[in-house]
């Protein structure tokens, strides 16, 4: 696996493999950090509520991702869950509107739950976009060891294909989700109620892991069949689309309370499957929260 990436000529719009080089770099960097850790007793902070919290080594992850993009790409755009929005630096800063733009969207520890309790099931995602057409995306789960990656070519897990596979009918097909979660259960707790028994009623199994990313990654492997959530951002699921896509899954996605007209990886509600059979039971249920979401417009 390459984890080392030469830097890019300041007017060069890098190619997708080149721009997968730079993410898979800055996230090798990130995993050693967050390998070489150790977890008990780690220091928690809430952001919104008791389910959204942060630890002091998600920033520390951020900036170490960050120092990496800067020093291999400096003109590109950085979206983080941390620090937001970090404009191009150097040439490109000044550069007329009609230049492409790099974006990496940073994720720099999802499943954060999961990295303070000590469990292994989080990861680093790291998306790639030219303007608004996702390129490359990388999801590195540190202590899983498990390196999902894709750019204009294959998706791979640690160098090796992944190969797609159908999606299973609802009764065998195995659901990663933990759909439709805490802020759509707040809104519309009607929805939210029914929702998961017509789910779990539907499908041989519901397994909610706890990352966004993690759980695209895993469809994308064909190990499962289907994820779906209902509120999310960007950083959390530009690598996974992108990756999901690339190994011969389908992806739908809904624009929520806001306007339609987005890229997939800005859109808040969507599901993903394994294969190019869908799951009808997810789509359907996520076209009822939309009508839902329009109607309180």
């Amino acid at each position: 696996m390459n984890t080392s990436a030469p830097r890019t000529p300041p007017a060069a719009v890098p190619s997708p493999s080149h721009l997968l080089d730079i993410a898979l770099a800055a996230a090798h960097a990130a995993a050693e950090y967050l390998r070489g850790l150790d977890r008990d007793g780690l220091a928690r902070e809430y952001k919104t509520s008791s389910h959204d919290i942060v630890t002091e080594h998600d920033r520390a992850s951020e900036e170490i991702i960050v120092s990496e993009l800067r020093r291999l790409l400096p003109t590109a755009r950085i979206v983080g869950e941390e620090g937001g929005e970090r404009p191009a630096e150097g040439p490109a800063a000044g550069a007329a509107s009609d230049e492409p733009v790099v974006s990496f969207y940073v994720d720099p520890i999802d499943g954060t739950s999961n990295f303070a309790a000590g469990l292994p099931l989080f990861c680093i995602s790291i998306g790639v976009a030219v303007d608004d057409e996702m390129v490359a995306g990388v999801i590195d789960a540190p202590v899983l060891h498990q390196v999902f990656a894709a750019a204009d070519g294959d998706a791979t897990l640690n160098g090796r294909v992944l190969r797609p596979r159908a999606t299973n009918a609802p009764a065998d097909a195995l659901v990663l989700s933990g759909f439709p979660g805490q802020r759509t259960g707040a809104q519309f707790p009607d929805f939210a109620a029914s929702s998961v028994r017509t789910l779990e009623d539907s499908v041989s199994a519901v397994r909610h892991l706890g990352s966004a990313a993690l759980e695209l990654a895993y469809v994308a492997a064909g190990w499962a069949d289907a994820t779906a959530l209902t509120a999310i951002n960007s950083w959390d699921v530009a690598a996974g689309f992108h990756i999901l896509r690339r190994a011969g899954g389908s992806l739908h996605t809904w624009p929520g309370a806001e306007v339609a007209e987005r890229p997939d990886h800005l859109q808040p509600a969507y599901v993903g499957c394994t294969g190019p059979e869908r799951l009808g039971v997810l789509d359907e249920l996520q076209r009822e929260l939309q009508e839902l979401r329009t109607a309180a417009r």
